[in-house]
This record gives C-alpha cells, structure tokens and sequence, in this order.
C-alpha cells in the first residue's frame, strides 16, 4: 500500500512543479524588466513580447488569414486563436514595481506550497498520518495554489488586457478566458478538500481516543 501511495505522491509532486514552472514562465520577464529598471533607473522601452489568445467571430474568408503550408507549399487558410504579439511603448514605474510584487509574492506562494507538500509525504512515509500538522500542512500547500493560481490569472488578464490596447484583429475577439491559470486553483481546492477530510479523520480519532 505504501508503494502505492509514494506512486501516486511521485506524480502529484511532478504535476504540481510543471504546474508551477507553467505558472512561473508568465513571470519571468515581468521580473527581468523590474531589475533593469531597478538597475538603470529609467523608463523601459518594452521589447518584450507576449501571448495573446483570440476567438474568431466567424469560419470565413473575412476573418481567415493566408498561411503557406511548408508540406506541399500550397497556401491555406486559417483561423489562429492565438498569437504572441510586441507590447509597445514605455512602461511606467508603479507597473514595474507592481509586476516586481506580485511576482515575489508568486514564488513565495510556490515555494511554500512546494515545501509543505514534501514534508507532508514525508510524515505520511513515516505512519504520521492523522495529525493537526499534516492537516496544517495541507491546508497552506491548498491557500497557496489557490493564491499563485489567482496571481497568474490576474496577470495574464492584466498582459491581455495591455495586448488589446495596442493590437487587434478585424472578425476576432479577445479571449480572456484563456489567460485564467485554472488548473493552479483547482489543484489548490483539491488541497484544501483533502485537508477537510484529514480534519475530519482526526476528529473522529481523537472521540475514539477519549472514549476509550
């Protein structure tokens, strides 16, 4: 049964770091900015570049762009719902330091979702299973994918929404579906379930402890 469980910890523990590193890449370049803003003291000149996610109104000749298919050479049409696209234009210093913010407070977030979740398997692997510090550590791991997931989602909202301002498409819309981080949030709810159940689990235990 443990090798089970210890299976089943290995894959939740490598779908939670690419979950992570997934979340992590929208940062990074919000992050490189900050510095060399912080360093050189100065506006930035946006050189950067950033996904934007479109919905076509329509499948038509109107709205379809003309790609050349290298396979045969033949040109094509096609409707594309995505596109990574130049953000323009300075960047002033509150967005900088907001950027610098929210991504320390992202890798914090992460880091203490990744730690809690290591020494929760731990305690596990060591027959220390009901106990309020598994159920602690269950319950920060959940709070904290649900706050980087919400950091991701607000901005990517925030990228798209900077994206539109300065690009658009005749017969497309933006899709801001697409920028929300779902599966941060939803990992983190399933966190916090499994941390209701071990805290009913230890309720139940300690009853039968005092009624014995």
């Amino acid at each position: 049964m443990k090798k089970k469980l210890n299976l089943f910890c290995i894959l939740i523990f490598v779908v939670l770091v690419c979950d992570i590193l997934s979340m992590s890449n929208v940062f990074i370049a919000g992050f490189s900015s900050g510095m060399q803003h912080a360093m050189e003291n100065r506006d930035i000149a946006e050189s950067n570049f950033t996904s934007i996610s479109l919905l076509p109104t329509e499948l038509s000749q109107d709205n379809a762009q003309v790609m050349t298919d290298k396979a045969t050479g033949e040109c094509r049409q096609a409707w594309p719902t995505q596109l990574i696209v130049p953000m323009d234009g300075p960047t002033g210093l509150l967005t900088v330091i907001f950027k610098l913010l929210y991504t320390l407070l992202f890798g914090v977030l992460s880091a203490a979702a990744f730690v809690s979740f290591v020494l929760f398997v731990r305690n596990v692997n060591k027959n220390r299973i009901f106990m309020r510090g598994n159920l602690r550590l269950l319950r920060v791991m959940g709070w904290c994918l649900v706050g980087a997931g919400i950091i991701a989602t607000a901005d990517g909202c925030y990228d798209t929404y900077l994206a539109q301002q300065v690009f658009s498409l005749d017969g497309y819309n933006v899709d801001y579906g697409s920028a929300a981080n779902l599966s941060g949030i939803i990992f983190g709810l399933f966190s916090l379930v499994m941390a209701e159940a071990f805290a009913i689990g230890l309720r139940l235990k300690e009853d039968q402890e005092l009624t014995i």
